[in-house]
């Protein structure tokens, strides 16, 4: 039975890597749980929230910075596998890097334009927050670069060592530095060794992809710039979007109530990672066969992708969500004894995404069928109805506000995305 079990998973390619993605994955969310059993029973509320505060802002500016490209990337390596290109996958890496180039430059300028006033007063006159906020911005370009390198190293097929960097190598620096301020320099120093460790991880990450790229040669200018941006560009506001939608309930806990409830509440949003990772590493791994597939008109095969993926998804997170429901409060206690009063928000962020999961990779097909104008018109809509709900909300309830907050936004964009693509993409099947 077991033998029948492993070769009916080797006969399915898609099956395969999903799985073994989830696992690494799986191991990646044990070390950030680790990690942060660690820091919440070591380190002060407020020092983690900073961490916290310090860790969404980056993934929002670098959603930004980014400009869509660690998506579209896919999107042309599904492309170039329809048309047997080789070659263009190259071409495409190098000149998105100089679009990085330029869209980090133009995020510094407008960062050093905002008078120092204003952002300390958004900041309630916290001038820690402030530092960070300026540390960010230095290494913004080593912060993307890391994230866009490792969704080439999956554009190339490997996929492991994507994964690998995306979900373990990733908090290595900050790991190593929680463990030697306990016995040497200033804990506040936790966010320099989260921040600057981009840097090292940038270069690992430059090194295996020029290395893989070195013996393809361009032989001729195969998409242009300005193709490029216009494929990234909607979907660097939808990536801009879900993260903000994973922000904006930090920034307005951390101004209406403290870090500590940051802290609590961002502890919350790591367990309910282990839904999202699913639902993300299924993505990632189907998102070039759904450009390929749609490329070339197969729509019986994109149907059935679509099916496998779906399967899989609710499968897995159905389980992981009745673990993490049963046995929220033993887990949240190893967090530390106040970190229980994040449970009740954890509940309602695992049920809506157990809930979202029927809905599938719809919105990795939008990104991958040259839809990406519609899926972030939903984002765009999505965000705004976040913003709106979490500003009534939070004031009022706290975290449980901002939980109920992101799981109406969830729904909205699901159900659009899945109505859009069940009537407008597969009409034809």
């Amino acid at each position: 039975m077991i033998k029948s079990f492993i070769e009916k998973i080797n006969s399915n390619s898609l099956l395969k890597h999903s799985l073994i993605t989830i696992l690494l994955r799986g191991f990646g969310v044990l070390i950030l749980f680790g990690f942060t059993v660690f820091i919440t029973n070591f380190y002060s509320p407020s020092i983690v929230g900073e961490y916290e505060s310090v860790r969404v802002f980056l993934l929002v500016i670098g959603s930004i910075a980014l400009l869509g490209t660690e998506q579209s990337v896919l999107y042309y390596a599904g492309k170039y596998q329809a048309t047997g290109d080789v070659t263009g996958l190259k071409q495409v890496y190098f000149k998105m890097l100089r679009i990085l180039v330029i869209t980090v430059f133009f995020s510094t300028i407008v960062y050093l334009i905002i008078p120092k006033e204003i952002l300390l007063s958004f900041l309630n006159n916290d001038f820690v927050a402030y530092q960070n906020i300026k540390k960010s911005f230095f290494i913004l370009f080593f912060f993307i670069l890391t994230l866009f390198n490792t969704e080439v190293l999956r554009a190339l097929d490997y996929i492991y060592w994507a994964e690998i960097f995306r979900n373990i190598l990733k908090y290595l620096p900050v790991l190593v530095g929680a463990f030697l301020l306990l016995y040497v320099g200033d804990p506040n120093w936790l966010v320099d060794f989260y921040i600057y460790g981009f840097i090292i991880l940038s270069l690992l990450t430059s090194f295996m992809v020029f290395k893989s790229f070195k013996a393809v040669k361009v032989e001729r200018s195969i998409v242009t710039s300005k193709e490029i941006i216009k494929v990234s560009y909607p979907m660097a506001i939808s990536a801009t979007c879900f993260f903000l939608m994973l922000s904006i309930d930090v920034f307005l806990l951390k101004k209406y109530f403290s870090n500590e409830q940051v802290a609590y509440y961002a502890t919350a949003v790591k367990l309910l990672t282990v839904l999202t990772m699913v639902i993300v590493a299924i993505n990632t791994n189907v998102s070039p066969k759904l450009a390929e597939f749609f490329t070339n008109k197969d729509f019986f095969n994109l149907n059935e992708v679509l099916k496998k993926s779906r399967k899989v998804i609710v499968c897995v997170n159905s389980f992981f969500g009745i673990v993490l429901i049963v046995f929220g409060f033993q887990i949240l206690s190893l967090f530390g004894e106040n970190y229980t009063n994040a449970y009740y928000p954890m509940v309602i962020l695992v049920l809506g995404q157990m809930a979202t999961s029927f809905f599938g990779s719809n919105a990795a097909l939008l990104n991958m069928a040259d839809k990406q104008h519609i899926y972030k018109n939903i984002l765009v809509a999505a965000t705004v109805l976040n913003l709106i709900l979490n500003l009534f909300l939070i004031p009022k309830y706290g975290m449980i506000g901002a939980a109920s907050s992101f799981v109406a936004s969830l729904f909205f964009w699901n159900i659009v995305a899945f109505f859009y693509v069940k009537f407008k993409i597969l009409k034809t099947i």
